[in-house]
């Protein structure tokens, strides 16, 4: 891993040979462009940008001339939201004498430089935060040779229905995913609302997702997940809590959970204000070089602020916080071993805290984004590894999305997963419109009706609930 303080340096190659040298001065940066070496001292342009209240500031405070100045001002803003550290950039590029064809491509040039030295200063402080003492990264890796051990000796262990702890409660709660959204400001390798993708984007307003649970109400659901691709602004959780509030006003709908990413301590707080209840907050990878590798743009990629999450989540006052890895993208032993650990210690610190978990394994996207599960898991390791968290944690939720088919959803009902997705949609508007353009976030393998699902519950001996 190289060193967060080690200076990034890049080279466009021909036709221009522009350098971008970032390096750490003191607490601050210094970002250079020039054409050629980059200790040339020429000036054209000067940017600054302040970090101050998790925000970056920017300005332009010298320029011979508006491209240039407008250069100055991109890198500086760029570096200082990445690195989070005031920042100078220094831009020694002439462009007056060029041709507007060759001045386009020039700054087109710059940006992409400025953009790949931000992502790579922003990777290098990301991972430098997990390593900080004590931090949430610090604390899961700590004190996992029993939990692996434990894993390792259930998993290897011939099947055995009987080894799984009896909870006293043989109710499965059925409920449904509304999609608000298929916008998202991350660009997630495996996932379909990747912000790369190339679609129209929806936001359902709050009349159509109250006509989404109504149409959900009338299929019996009374419990739902508002699920919504990543955009952690104030206005969007705004938008969530006039959701969640309609909602629960205006339809049957008794309990809302969420799952809308990492967010602020503030927000965690506005959207249990407004009546949410539980918050889905899944770690996808606690493996930091396939987590830096899968999330490649977008505020998702700050891993130690995902880690912690969960814990504020949890001050805010959610009852129930849901956790998860998606299964696929790294070794499962080592995985569930990390998300065992970090469920232990919210447990720990939130003693009242009801805990749930999520499994989903990989699934296809869409037909231009080709991700393939490096790690694919069998049914029957997921099926074991299921079984180790319900043994483990016996009170916990387990859920079981229809990402995986009919058959296997009913085998496990009988092995302890307490939750289940029915009649499901992942396209925003996909309950009550007929229109088919929105795009779902994953191919879905369980399309059976909310009665199929509440049928086979009932055969296996359980009693479907929807709260």
């Amino acid at each position: 891993m190289v060193a967060a303080h080690q200076p990034v340096h890049l080279d466009s190659g021909p036709p221009w040979h522009v350098t971008c040298h970032a390096e750490r001065i003191g607490d601050d940066y210094l970002c250079r462009l020039h054409r050629g070496d980059h200790h040339d001292h020429r000036v054209e342009a000067i940017g600054v940008a302040r970090w101050s209240n998790s925000a970056a500031t920017s300005k332009t405070i010298s320029s011979s001339s508006p491209a240039a100045g407008a250069v100055a001002h991109r890198g500086a803003h760029r570096i200082c939201r990445a690195g989070r550290r005031d920042v100078e950039c220094v831009v020694g590029l002439r462009l007056d004498a060029l041709s507007p064809r060759e001045r386009r491509l020039l700054l087109a040039t710059c940006d992409e430089l400025i953009g790949e030295s931000a992502l790579e200063i922003e990777a290098r402080r990301c991972r430098a935060e997990l390593s900080v003492p004590f931090s949430m990264c610090e604390q899961i890796t700590a004190h996992l040779g029993s939990i692996r051990a434990a894993i390792d000796a259930f998993m290897d262990a011939p099947p055995d229905p009987e080894r799984i702890p009896a909870t006293g409660d043989r109710h499965v709660c059925i409920f449904a995913p509304l999609y608000l959204s298929n916008a998202c400001a991350n660009d997630c390798a495996y996932c379909g609302f990747r912000r790369t993708a190339r679609f129209d984007r929806i936001v359902l307003d709050v009349n159509q997702a109250l006509e989404e649970a109504r149409h959900l109400v009338a299929q019996g659901h009374r419990t739902i997940d508002l699920v919504t691709g990543e955009v952690p602004t104030d206005s969007f959780a705004g938008y969530v809590c006039e959701v969640i509030e309609r909602i629960r006003a205006q339809t049957g709908i008794r309990r809302i959970n969420l799952n809308l990413g990492a967010l602020s301590d503030a927000q965690f707080r506005r959207l249990r204000g407004a009546g949410a209840t539980g918050y889905h907050l899944y770690q996808e990878t606690y493996d930091p070089d396939v987590y830096f590798r899968v999330h490649r743009r977008g505020r998702k990629r700050d891993m130690a602020a995902r880690l912690e999450a969960p814990h504020r989540a949890a001050n805010a006052g959610f009852e129930a916080i849901g956790l998860g890895i998606l299964v696929g993208l790294a070794p499962l032993r080592d995985e569930l071993a990390r998300l065992v650990r970090h469920a232990d210690i919210l447990r720990t610190d939130f003693p009242e805290l009801k805990l749930g978990f999520s499994l989903p394994r990989v699934q296809p996207a869409d037909a231009a984004c080709g991700f393939v599960a490096p790690v694919p898991v069998g049914d029957d390791t997921f099926v074991s590894a299921l079984q180790f968290l319900r043994a483990r944690f016996p009170s916990a939720h387990l859920t079981l999305t229809t990402r995986e088919r009919p058959e296997l959803r009913d085998r496990l009902l009988a092995l302890g997963v307490t939750k289940v997705s029915a009649g499901v949609s992942t396209r925003p508007g996909g309950y009550a419109s007929a229109d088919d353009a929105a795009e779902p976030q994953f191919e879905i393998a369980d399309q059976r009706s909310v009665a199929a699902i509440a049928s086979a519950i009932r055969q296996t001996g359980l009693t479907a609930t929807f709260e």
